[in-house]
């Protein structure tokens, strides 16, 4: 297939068809799983487009891929990120991996959650080397591996062998600039009981009656706290339980129960003073509680983003939404992304990208069509204003 003629439906289902999976902790990484089969694909493209490409392992079997465009204007440069992995197909109601086109939808896991947006950016990318022949700036196509579960690829990929002076990260915003959203901190709580046979509980300890203790401390006090905490942009902090294990048998008092609690944070908010307050309400919990054993531990962490809509690197990406879309629009959002990752590392960092977050995740995850072609120009015309605009600052 010729490179240069790719159509957006056509490069969208050969990433949709190599899934990528996020294998969490499993290993060996075995498909579906595992973001090594999806780097290859891209660095075998973007290679026949001419970049430099490198793939390094952040976790065994799972790479961030870098590919790098050299531009007129080798001062400034521009990052377009892309994750590579996506959440877990089993529940799917469609073929996750057969991708789909009907009624100008592609129907596919991670179709929206994010290799529409990914699409768009390789897109725009060839849309300005097609048309202009060369990039005005140097520009950085990267995908960072273990969005879904921790960033880690996101943190190891800005160092200081690779800065570039602006990012901007492929999410599905319905073609909106996305300017702000809330962090992420999850914690595992353990509750600790004595083992014991059924037919005589008082002789153990019950893990799950004590870990209720805590769920109705989360519900009755620490959750109420949040709503004080408020942010102009983003409205209220927010926490939520999301699972619950205990036990082996029916007929065994239960030694242990576990919960995921999941907290969204504001900007200004760290993740080292909201555990504190954490297990402050715990070791309150404990001295009131004979035999109350607990442990915290916290497990995944994605810093909020607030950049301003005044600022030169939100400037520029607007001038690039107004040249293709005629308009541009500020958002805030709810959930967290890469970008948060980079901005706290020093990286200007907006959010960008066509598809809505309703559909991510979903049993039926699709994407517009229409909308990745209408961000193919997105891209390309915020790549070109990297090279026209006055404002960048010399510091970048």
């Amino acid at each position: 297939m010729n490179t240069t003629s790719i159509s957006v439906t056509e490069l969208l289902a050969e990433l949709v068809a190599c899934p990528s999976v996020n294998p969490a902790d499993r290993w060996p990484i075995e498909p579906p799983f595992g973001e090594a089969r999806l780097a290859a694909l891209l660095a075998t493209r973007l290679r026949s487009w001419g970049a430099a490409v490198t793939v390094r392992d952040v976790l065994p079997g799972r790479p961030n891929l870098v590919a790098r465009f050299d531009g007129i204007n080798a001062r400034r440069s521009i990052m377009l990120e892309s994750h590579s992995d996506t959440v877990q197909a089993a529940d799917m109601t469609i073929p996750p991996f057969t991708p789909t086109v009907r009624d100008g939808r592609l129907y596919g896991r991670g179709a929206c959650d994010t290799k529409g947006p990914m699409a768009a950016m390789l897109l725009g990318i060839r849309k300005v080397l097609d048309e202009d022949g060369r990039m005005p700036v140097t520009v950085y196509f990267a995908s960072a591996c273990d969005e879904e579960l921790g960033a880690r690829g996101a943190r190891s990929l800005i160092g200081p062998d690779f800065r570039p002076d602006l990012a901007v990260v492929g999410e599905p915003t319905d073609l909106a600039i996305c300017h702000a959203h809330k962090g992420t901190l999850r914690w595992r709580i353990r509750t600790q009981g004595v083992a014991a046979h059924s037919s005589a509980p008082e002789r153990g300890v019950n893990a799950i009656y004590q870990m209720n203790r805590v769920l109705q401390c989360i519900e009755a006090e620490m959750i109420p706290a949040l709503r004080d905490r408020r942010h102009p942009l983003l409205g209220a902090a927010t926490m939520s339980v999301g699972t619950i294990t205990g036990g082996t048998q029916a007929n065994v008092v239960p030694a242990e129960c576990t919960i995921e609690v999941d907290r969204r944070l504001l900007p200004g908010e760290s993740r080292e003073a909201l555990t504190a307050e954490a297990r402050a309400k715990l070791d309150a919990l404990a001295a009131a509680t004979p035999a109350f054993t607990y442990a915290l531990d916290a497990t995944q962490y994605y810093e909020p983003l607030e950049m301003p809509t005044d600022g030169w690197a939100a400037q520029v990406v607007s001038a690039g939404c107004a040249r293709a879309l005629g308009a541009a629009r500020f958002v805030t959002a709810p959930w967290a992304s890469n970008a948060g990752v980079f901005a706290t590392q020093g990286l200007p960092s907006l959010l960008f990208g066509p598809g809505s977050i309703q559909q991510a995740h979903t049993k039926d995850e699709f994407i517009e069509v229409r909308a990745v072609e209408q961000a193919v120009g997105v891209y390309a015309e915020i790549i070109r204003e990297c090279g026209r605009t006055t404002s960048w600052p010399a510091s970048a």
